[in-house]
């Protein structure tokens, strides 16, 4: 991947596996994935915060980060819900801040959120449609 760039990895639109969502506090200190991890800590991730704007670029954080451990996690439980969710090409596995206050974690490969947003609205519009395209 030598010619790749940082937007080519994290980008969805560019065939990437997720969106890094990377959020600013106001001293810099910056998370990934969901804005909603900012500022709160927990046993397993500490602080969440993948570096600080101050001293290290945003794209160096965002190519460290595939290492860092809440990411593997996230990355990993994307990968399970994109081989056994039939939902995936419709929701994309999103939502870590969903997986995380849900569950404690973010190796989840299904949300409360996802099967009451996501789920519940692709089988409402399939209720609506098959009938009138003669499935069912």
């Amino acid at each position: 991947m030598a010619t790749s760039t940082v937007r080519d990895e994290v980008c969805p639109a560019r065939g990437a596996l997720y969106d890094p969502i990377p959020t600013v506090s106001t001293d810099g200190d910056t998370v990934l994935l969901s804005p909603e991890l900012l500022g709160i800590t927990a046993p397993k991730y500490a602080d969440f915060v993948v570096g600080n704007v101050t001293s290290t670029l945003l794209p160096q954080m965002i190519r460290e980060a595939v290492g860092n451990g809440y990411v593997v996690e996230f990355a990993d439980a994307l990968r399970s819900c994109a081989a056994t969710c039939e939902f995936w090409d419709f929701c994309q596995g999103a939502q870590a801040g969903n997986r995380f206050f849900e569950h404690g974690t973010f190796m989840v490969a299904e949300t409360a959120y996802c099967r009451n947003s996501r789920q519940a609205l692709v089988r409402a519009a399939l209720d609506q449609v098959t009938p009138q395209i003669g499935f069912r």
